[in-house]
């Protein structure tokens, strides 16, 4: 049974407490896994996320690297709407310059964040699991599609950066 107290901080989970440190708190994180392309050729990725709290709105701006000669590099940026009182969940919009304008939702679920998203035409869609492992550390997956066709899915390790 899952208990929301008055901030979603702390989330009570089978007499678990649980304190998510990614997106709910302020942070720099490093990331290491693997990229699969949309013929699922696994290439491995490095990169960094930030995330920062505003009154009116958080912040999380990242990349990945593909760690290949020439490698691409993904770029994102976050807007998220702070969570709001009594509530699991948020929506947020990004501007990704690979996807266009992409518009989501946060749901926290336990030890697990899903983020789900969208394009406004809606031929973009895709989703992502965030599972906490620990306080220090995270796993990410994730895919995204375009118009009914995989375009690329992750595997990432997060692991807090000493502040």
């Amino acid at each position: 049974m899952f208990l929301y107290p008055s901030s979603i901080d702390l989330i009570f989970w089978e007499g678990i407490i649980i304190k998510h440190t990614f997106l709910l708190t302020e942070g720099e994180w490093a990331a290491a896994g693997f990229y699969y392309d949309h013929e699922n050729h696994k290439v491995p990725v490095e990169g960094q996320t930030s995330i920062t709290h505003h009154e009116s709105v958080w912040i999380i701006e990242g990349y990945l690297k593909l760690m290949i000669e020439n490698g691409d590099i993904f770029t994102n940026s976050y807007e998220i709407n702070p969570i709001p009182e009594g509530k699991d969940y948020t929506c947020w919009k990004s501007y990704n310059p690979s996807l266009g304008k992409i518009s989501g939702f946060f749901t926290i679920i336990a030890d697990t964040i899903i983020s789900q998203y969208f394009s406004a035409c809606g031929s973009i869609q895709g989703c992502e699991v965030v599972l906490r492992i620990n306080d220090q550390e995270y796993i990410s997956r994730g895919t995204v599609f375009a118009s009914n066709k995989k375009l690329s899915s992750w595997s990432v390790n997060l692991t807090r950066k000493n502040s």
